[in-house]
């Protein structure tokens, strides 16, 4: 039988054709680019909470996974949703428990053998992470670094296209991405229209009712908030790290216009501020009430003119931060902002987009 040079040299083509479709380069928001050579199918996750970001990308999120952090678990209203999907969860191995790369089990994860580790730059910074990445390297194991914390509105996009990209599901990332991005220009771009507008002082007050205040916001993720909305963080002012405790007697000097505190299901023990998807409006309301009668807070001129607001704390950790870059936007300025809703973007996102709907009370006002 003769075979032409030609046909050789069509096959040669075709097979490096294919093996050119086959890599995927992943650009992680360390402005890293990781090459595989297909997309991977099953993954870790260093840090748990990023489930919820692989719940924007496929309705059977738990399925990708080899092994997780803890944190996921010592969240439990968050850890239900997902168990009840993936009862398997529960016996998922854990890999790390914790902030730091001291944290991680290296070698529980090379057992697994994963096609990539998932690390969040909150939870391992790229310069602590470097021995960490040297093994896995040495292991043949890819890394790929994403964020919800550090910087949200910032990191989210390439975050979630970064996951989009490593597990081939660049449509279903995108899709969320356009509707993310949409809700937040629809924000902003009124904000710059008014950036002469004098801007309002606001206190956050950081897992309300744990300790005495009062824990606050500094340079951290809610202050990217504040200033992207025009918006005065007072806690910002003094803070110079992520977070801590602010004076009670520079609290009262400044008397912001707004107050929020943020809190969960974990302050139920300690009769501090409760929300989130397994909390009714009532209870969420009533907690409010209870922190508000500490002494200094039940002072503050935010409370006598009914602009005292909760917000669930980790709603600002993960993708569905849009939620609260809207209702901090509608407390600054509730005239500008009167027809911003999220409760109808939390509907649509539940809707069309999340494989779990979170429901519950994730944030509360208090009139008056």
């Amino acid at each position: 039988m003769h075979v032409s040079k030609q046909w050789f040299a069509g096959l040669a083509l075709g097979v490096l054709s294919v093996s050119a479709q086959a890599d995927i380069t992943v650009h992680d928001i360390e402005g890293r680019d990781v090459t595989l050579d297909k997309p991977a199918e099953h993954i870790v996750l260093a840090e748990g909470r990023q489930l919820i970001a692989l719940s924007l990308l496929d309705k059977d999120p738990a399925h990708w996974l080899l092994g997780w952090g803890s944190d996921m678990k010592r969240s439990p209203e968050l850890y239900d949703i997902y168990r009840q999907r993936a009862p398997a969860l529960d016996d998922l191995p854990i890999v790390g428990d914790g902030p730091g790369p001291g944290s991680i089990s290296v070698e529980k994860i090379i057992s697994m053998n994963p096609d990539a580790v998932v690390l969040s730059r909150s939870q391992v910074p790229v310069s602590q992470g470097q021995e960490l990445m040297h093994q896995l390297d040495a292991a043949g194991i890819p890394v790929v670094f994403i964020d919800f914390a550090t910087d949200p509105l910032d990191d989210t996009v390439p975050s979630l296209r970064a996951l989009g990209t490593l597990l081939g599901r660049e449509d279903q990332a995108e899709r969320f991405i356009s509707f993310y991005e949409q809700k937040r220009q629809a924000v902003l771009d009124r904000v710059e229209d008014d950036s002469d507008t004098d801007r309002p002082t606001v206190m956050i007050e950081a897992h309300a009712g744990m300790n005495e205040c009062c824990n606050s916001p500094g340079q951290g993720s809610f202050d990217h908030f504040a200033r992207r909305l025009n918006v005065d963080n007072i806690g910002a002012d003094v803070l110079k790290g992520k977070s801590g405790r602010i004076d009670p007697e520079y609290v009262l000097t400044r008397d912001p216009d707004v107050y929020i505190a943020t809190g969960g299901g974990y302050l139920r023990r300690v009769n501090g501020l409760v929300l989130g998807p397994d909390v009714e409006e009532s209870e969420a309301a009533q907690s409010l009430k209870r922190i508000l009668e500490r002494p200094l807070i039940g002072h503050l001129s935010a409370v006598e003119n009914g602009r005292v607001h909760g917000l669930y704390h980790h709603l600002i950790n993960t993708p569905l931060n849009i939620l609260v870059l809207e209702q901090m936007a509608k407390w600054s300025y509730p005239d500008r902002f009167q027809d911003i809703d999220a409760r109808q973007t939390l509907e649509e996102i539940n809707e069309h987009y999340i494989s779990d709907p979170f429901t519950g009370t994730l944030w509360v006002d208090l009139k008056g």
